[in-house]
């Protein structure tokens, strides 16, 4: 079986504001070292003789090609987004993920892990940690996996992905990770549950679509940002059709923001609705902080949709952690929530 990701966009880096994947110093194996463990952990042989090889698939990912179990007992996510929540949602024995950093680990609108499931921390990497896991199938996004790709695939197949942060809609995303699972038809039948959900909104609320353009907005650790592009939260609302402000524009498509100085918040006077999200994905910290800067200065109090009392705060979690049919049918629950919400 041949399984091609979908096209990849242009690199952009880190993904959906998450910082390179990082290896602790217990992590950094020589390779003569990491052999051992390999050889010791029965993870980088074939089996003996007279034993058979279990029966697998070949998988075209961005970063080469793996052959994976048909029905993996053992799966590693090496990122708290598609990974983490596509394996939970779809119910695959995901027994080790990174996890989100913040108030939760693992998001409230996916199941919970099995029992002995281990946290991988966010934003770390630990190849011995791996070995003990004993994985048959490691997946992550291309920004995680990339720069060690050679060393995890030594460990088990490894199957990356390009997600928001390489350009890649988001829907294919995770229609490939459920092919990657072994769990393809069911994702197909959840991201056509999604699209019927997010037609539902949009008619719920065609008016305010037709009339009103609608800023997703994110306070950082230490700015604020108009988010744009194939960004989860962003995406979501270009999928029930919102109308964005020019001011959300970049100078490339490429670029999911748009800085916003204190002194340059007036450029939003040109959106209808201000949506927004405090913190998010590794900026947890002094969010609420850069929130009060910002929004307590006579500039934001001027602009037209504050004056107007079209500004409402969104889950983070869901809005920008998110990523899976489970965040985006929690997003559009409460997209459908505050639209009915707000002033006309």
């Amino acid at each position: 079986m041949l399984l091609r990701p979908p096209q990849p966009g242009a690199y952009l880096g880190d993904d959906a504001g998450h910082p390179r994947a990082a290896l602790t110093r217990r992590g950094l194996l020589a390779a003569g070292a990491l052999t051992g463990l390999l050889t010791a952990a029965g993870c980088g042989s074939s089996g003996g003789a007279g034993e058979q090889a279990p029966p697998g698939r070949t998988i075209e990912h961005p970063l080469g090609t793996a052959t994976a179990p048909v029905a993996p007992q053992r799966i590693v996510s090496l990122d708290s987004n598609g990974g983490l929540q596509v394996g939970l949602e779809l119910g695959v024995p995901l027994i080790a993920s990174e996890t989100l950093q913040g108030a939760v680990a693992v998001p409230p609108y996916v199941p919970g892990p099995v029992p002995g499931f281990t946290e991988l921390g966010f934003n770390q990497l630990n190849l011995e940690q791996l070995v003990g896991l004993n994985p048959d199938l490691i997946i992550g996004n291309t920004q995680r996996v990339r720069e060690h790709y050679e060393q995890l695939a030594a460990i088990a197949p490894t199957v990356a992905y390009e997600n928001a942060g390489s350009g890649a809609a988001w829907q294919d995303a995770v229609g490939f990770l459920g092919d990657v699972l072994g769990a393809g038809p069911e994702m197909e039948r959840r991201l056509a549950g999604f699209r019927e959900r997010a037609d539902a909104v949009a008619a719920t609320h065609a008016d305010r679509i037709g009339r009103q353009s609608v800023a997703l907005l994110r306070f950082t650790t230490d700015e604020l940002r108009t988010i744009r592009g194939e960004i989860f939260g962003s995406a979501v609302l270009a999928d029930v059709g919102l109308r964005r402000p020019p001011s959300t524009d970049a100078p490339s498509p490429q670029e999911t923001y748009v800085s916003v100085s204190e002194e340059t918040v007036g450029t939003l006077a040109d959106a209808d609705v201000l949506l927004y999200v405090v913190g998010g994905g590794g900026m947890v910290d002094q969010a609420q902080d850069t929130f009060e800067r910002y929004t307590t200065g006579g500039i934001w109090e001027q602009l037209p949709a504050v004056r107007a009392g079209r500004v409402a705060a969104l889950d983070p979690v869901a809005w920008w952690d998110g990523y899976s049919v489970s965040a985006g049918t929690a997003c559009l629950d409460e997209l459908d929530r505050v639209l009915g919400e707000l002033p006309a």
